[in-house]
């Protein structure tokens, strides 16, 4: 829980107002126990190994040639099956590795 009971508070104690992002974060988690706020984490990684690589993942797809100059082996490509499959891996790794141990070592940083 925020030490915090109002938005005014958090305004006098960082000395400005409260950005509109800063606002809708601090309504959405103001009530919420910190555990179910430490488990947003997770969905953050998740979407960070989602949406990270996809740039390059539709660049390489699309058969983009600046990417050549920075492939070790620029006339191999990588079939988009196997894309998927690296995907897959990844989201399995998150869920039966990451996901545990960011849930089981939540009581050794409170």
């Amino acid at each position: 829980m925020l030490p915090f009971r109002n938005l005014e508070e958090v305004a006098a104690s960082l000395g400005r107002p409260l950005t509109p992002a800063e606002t809708l974060w601090f309504r959405y988690s103001a009530t919420m126990p910190d555990f179910q706020i430490y488990t947003h984490s997770f969905f953050l990684l998740l979407c960070l190994f989602s949406l990270g690589p996809l740039p390059l993942v539709l660049m390489e797809a699309m058969g983009v040639s600046v990417l050549c100059r920075f492939k070790i082996q620029p006339n191999v490509r990588v079939p988009f099956s196997s894309v998927v499959q690296c995907y897959r891996d990844v989201v399995a790794v998150l869920l039966l590795v990451v996901a545990p141990l960011q849930l089981t070592s939540y009581p050794l940083l409170k």
